[in-house]
C-alpha cells in the first residue's frame, strides 16, 4: 500500500516548521506521563499492528498507561488484548458480552449512542486511574494503516505551543473511487484519497451537514501537511489529543456524532478551543483489488 507522499510529508513552504513543531512534541512527549485510551472490536489483525505502533510511540514518553474498551468479539481481538496486556503492567482493557449489533451503516440512535457508552466507559477510566496524566490520547484501533508518529509528535507540540488549545484532532484518510478530470480533460472516476471522518468534523458550526446530506465536500478537504492548525467546533479522525483536566470535563452523548457532544461541553465547560491539525494523519482503509493485492503495492 503507497500513499502519495503529499498526504504524508510536509510542503517545501512547511518544512522548517514541520521539523521544528516535532521536536518540540518529541521534548513535550518525553516529560510527559500519557493516558491512551480506545475502543476496537473484531479487528485483530489491525489492532495487533497499532499495538506494536504504540509501543514505540510510548516508548517516548517518561511514564504511560494505556486502556481498551471492547466487547462481543467473535474473533481473536480478545487474545491480541491479553497478549499485550501480559507483557506491559501499564496496560489494561475490557470486554463485555452486550449482545449488540456493530451498527456500522447506522449514523445516529443505537450506534451514537452505543459509542458514547463506551467513550464514557475510557473517560471513566482516566478519571480513576490516570486523572493525573498531562495528556490523553484517544485512538481507535481499528485503523488499517495506524497513524504518522511525526504528525503525532507535531500535534503534539502544536498543542503545547497553543494557548487556547485544549485538544488537537487528526486528518483521516481513506482510498475511494472519485471523480477527477482525465489527460482528456473529461471527468472520470480514479481511486484516491480522501478524507474519511467528515461526519464528526464540524468547522465553524455544530450544524450537522453531512448527515442532512450536504457535508460530503469535507471528504475532499485535505489541508496540506505542516500547515497551520485549523479551529473547529468537532473533529476526530481517529486520534485525537487532549490535555487531560479538559478531556475530564466533556461529557460524551449520543443524540448526534458522540465527539461533536463532547467537544461541545468540553469548549463551554473550559473556554479552550479545539484545533484540527493537517499533520496529523491516519490511514483508516485501503481498496484491496479482487486479486487479494492492494492496487499493486502489497
Amino acid at each position: 500500500m503507497n500513499i502519495p507522499e503529499h498526504l504524508i510529508y510536509p510542503r517545501e513552504e512547511f518544512a522548517k516548521d514541520f521539523r521544528r513543531m516535532v521536536a518540540a512534541g518529541q521534548e513535550e512527549l518525553a516529560a510527559a506521563s500519557v493516558a491512551f485510551v480506545g475502543l476496537a472490536r473484531n479487528c485483530a489483525p489491525h489492532l495487533a499492528a497499532n499495538l506494536e505502533r504504540l509501543r514505540t510511540l510510548a516508548e517516548g514518553c517518561r511514564e504511560w498507561r494505556l486502556h481498551i474498551e471492547t466487547n462481543d468479539n467473535a474473533d481473536d481481538t480478545d487474545q491480541v488484548l491479553v497478549d499485550f496486556c501480559d507483557a506491559h503492567r501499564q496496560a489494561t482493557f475490557t470486554s463485555q458480552r452486550l449482545d449488540r449489533e456493530q451498527f456500522t451503516a447506522e449514523f445516529a440512535g443505537r450506534r451514537t449512542e452505543a459509542l458514547a457508552e463506551y467513550r464514557t466507559a475510557c473517560q471513566r477510566w482516566v478519571r480513576e486511574h490516570a486523572r493525573y496524566a498531562d495528556f490523553v490520547v484517544i485512538i481507535d484501533f481499528d485503523a488499517w494503516g495506524g497513524w504518522s508518529h511525526a504528525g503525532f509528535l507535531h500535534g503534539l507540540g502544536t498543542l503545547a505551543a497553543t494557548a487556547d488549545a485544549v485538544g488537537m484532532a487528526s486528518v483521516s484518510l481513506i482510498q475511494y473511487p472519485q471523480m477527477a478530470m482525465g489527460e482528456d480533460q473529461k471527468p472520470g472516476l480514479v481511486v484516491g484519497w480522501v478524507h474519511y471522518d467528515a461526519w464528526a468534523l464540524r468547522l465553524n458550526s455544530s450544524f450537522d451537514d453531512y448527515t442532512v446530506g450536504i457535508g460530503g465536500w469535507k471528504h475532499q478537504w485535505l489541508p496540506p501537511v505542516g500547515s497551520p492548525p485549523v479551529p473547529v467546533v468537532s473533529a476526530f479522525g481517529g486520534m485525537a489529543i487532549y490535555d487531560t483536566w479538559a478531556y475530564l470535563k466533556g461529557t460524551y452523548s449520543g443524540e448526534d456524532c458522540e465527539h461533536v457532544g463532547f467537544h461541545r461541553t468540553m469548549a463551554e465547560r473550559t473556554g479552550g478551543r479545539l484545533y484540527l491539525d493537517p499533520s496529523m494523519r491516519t490511514v483508516m482503509h485501503w481498496m484491496e483489488t479482487t486479486d487479494g493485492g492492494r492496487n499493486g503495492n502489497d
